[in-house]
């Protein structure tokens, strides 16, 4: 009877000693990380504070009064408050500009805090660490200040963190009063209630390992003995709170998943081994992977591209940041990528990998090419008439002015020269207030298209005549269509003025609107040469010829369907153009289609 009564009686002090500790340990460590996550966002809050103050002064140069504000700032927020150089002028990068606590000149550089290098990459910095200044633990926090679209200076805040070791202290003195009153009341009582004890410190028990496995979702039960009763309703709110906890960091890593998921550029995040730990969707789309089925795996693997490879590599290795252009090829295409990469570190600073952003810069890729094509071709344009004119008028100069009948034939071309000059640049000129949205008005209104195709035909009129061409027009009377008249009498009178050009004495060209489900297409055919398939893509852009020689022999500036298709574009509609090599070609105007108000 002795020896059970004292296995009871050790088994019942064992499990109130060990749930105790359970409970002390997790509810402590829960308060110190809440605390100190409280404290980094306190942190992190008077940081950008300051930064919204001391931004204008370090754009205007004024350091003077960033100091005078630094220590204002930090005596009535009671924050150490520490303003650090990122190329401020005057500044090395790591001189301290401002500091609250201390004067700025006696530190030493903070180029190599872990903070600051992570503000200097753009995000907020943490760190925890003994201050070499005050000799005391401090938490750090510091974000970047920007200006004119890079990082200038890192404003840092500091806290002792005293505060939360105190209140973890005076915590962790509760719970071992706790536990020595409730090994006192055990002890004293423990003989007489050991066997209706068992059954509720096994519950005890077994909630505190459902707590712990992350189960909320049943409370303890609580006894009615006030001493264990006490206990279960401490594990209950010690549940409630973990609960709240989980359920916080749950949602913030959602709300960091919903941003990551929404961002246009890639992100991509490897662990110092170069597994993949994070894969957004914008990165996989770029990449031209499944996020599921790579999360965890080796870069290598994931992604057989040996630059990125390598990009990765560097900013895993510590390089610093590294940029890196690059070129995938996806569905069958090539993408141009723009690649960022930086380490990654933890809220304490220690890198646990490093972070790659992937920006897709194809389309800027593609606009400069074609921005180099358009200046080689306006030179080569413009250097064509102003050679002849130029040549013409030294011919003239060197005497054959003196001979009326050459002088009068030089004078024709140069003045025919001089009209070709003018006419690419007034087309160029349309061309760029089209783009600039400004063209004649850009105001769209309710348009009889008929009477649009009317007057784009009576100006095409005399040419076509010329060359004994009919144009016939079949569009229906009340056919209606938001537009600027002026703007899409260009266009027709420009695809007119090429048909009439092109096609042979005698043909027809035949001009023709229909609607066509939610469009209406303006057509114009002609029965000319046509042009082979290769060359039908490239028809719209600037100063494309499909036979160069014979476009100027014809007075055309390269820049007609170029404005057709701007026109177009504002009127809120596209261009296409059909062709068959001997028997013409057909261009077409598609605009929205106008539907009666209701």
């Amino acid at each position: 009877m002795r020896h059970l009564f004292w296995r009871i009686y050790l088994t019942y002090l064992i499990i109130v000693v060990l749930c105790t500790a359970g409970v002390g340990f997790l509810a402590l460590r829960s308060f110190g990380d809440f605390h100190r996550d409280q404290t980094a966002r306190e942190l992190e809050a008077r940081a950008a504070l300051v930064r919204d103050e001391v931004g204008p002064l370090l754009e205007a140069g004024d350091q003077a009064t960033v100091q005078v504000t630094v220590r204002r700032l930090g005596e009535v927020s009671e924050t150490r408050i520490t303003v650090i150089s990122n190329g401020l002028p005057g500044a090395p990068v790591g001189e301290v500009v401002a500091e609250s606590r201390a004067a700025p000149e006696e530190l030493e550089r903070h180029s190599d805090r872990p903070e600051f290098k992570a503000a200097v990459s753009g995000k907020v910095g943490r760190a925890t660490r003994e201050s070499a200044t005050l000799g005391t633990d401090m938490m750090y926090v510091a974000v970047p200040v920007e200006a004119a679209g890079r990082v200038v200076a890192v404003v840092r805040t500091a806290m002792s963190l005293s505060r939360v070791d105190d209140a973890v202290k005076g915590l962790s003195r509760s719970i071992l009063l706790t536990a020595f009153l409730v090994a006192l009341v055990a002890a004293v009582i423990g003989w007489y209630v050991s066997r209706r004890i068992a059954r509720p410190m096994r519950e005890v028990r077994e909630g505190a390992e459902r707590f712990a496995a992350g189960d909320f979702t049943r409370k303890l039960a609580v006894p009615a003995t006030e001493e264990f009763a006490g206990v279960a309703e401490s594990l209950n709110r010690m549940a409630e709170e973990l609960d709240e906890k989980l359920g916080a960091i749950t949602r913030e890593r959602n709300e960091r998943e919903a941003v990551l998921e929404s961002m246009v550029e890639g992100v991509l995040a490897v662990d110092p081994d170069l597994h993949i730990l994070t894969l957004n969707t914008a990165a996989a789309e770029l990449l031209g992977v499944d996020p599921v089925e790579v999360q965890g795996a080796a870069i290598e693997e994931a992604v057989r591209n040996p630059d990125l490879q390598r990009v990765v590599g560097a900013a895993v290795s510590g390089q610093g940041p590294v940029e890196v252009d690059l070129t995938v090829h996806v569905g069958g295409g090539d993408q141009y990528l723009q690649a960022s990469g930086a380490l990654l570190h933890a809220q304490g600073g220690e890198v646990v990998g490093a972070v790659v952003v992937l920006n897709d810069v194809t389309r800027l890729r593609r606009l400069e090419a074609v921005r180099r094509d358009f200046v080689a071709n306006v030179s080569h344009e413009l250097k064509t008439p102003v050679t002849s004119i130029k040549g013409f008028a030294e011919t003239l100069v060197d005497g054959a002015i003196d001979d009326p009948a050459a002088a009068r034939r030089f004078l024709k071309i140069i003045a025919g020269q001089a009209d070709r000059l003018n006419s690419i640049i007034e087309d160029l000129l349309a061309l760029s207030s089209l783009e600039e949205g400004k063209g004649a008005g850009m105001d769209l209104q309710e348009t009889r298209l008929g009477d649009v195709l009317s007057v784009a035909v009576d100006v095409c009129a005399p040419k076509a005549e010329a060359k004994g061409i009919t144009l016939l027009v079949d569009c229906p009377r009340e056919m209606y269509v938001d537009a600027n008249p002026p703007l899409l009498e260009q266009a027709v009178v420009n695809l007119l003025d090429n048909a009439v050009k092109y096609s042979p004495d005698g043909t027809t060209v035949h001009v023709t609107a229909v609607p066509d489900g939610d469009e209406v297409v303006i057509a114009v055919s002609d029965e000319g040469q046509g042009v082979s398939r290769e060359h039908l893509p490239r028809l719209f852009e600037r100063f494309y010829r499909v036979d160069k020689a014979r476009s100027r022999d014809l007075g055309g500036t390269g820049l007609g369907l170029s404005i057709v298709k701007h026109v177009t574009q504002v009127h809120g509609g596209r261009v296409s153009v059909d062709s068959i090599v001997g028997r013409g070609s057909t261009f077409r105007i598609h605009l929205p289609r106008r539907h009666p108000a209701a």
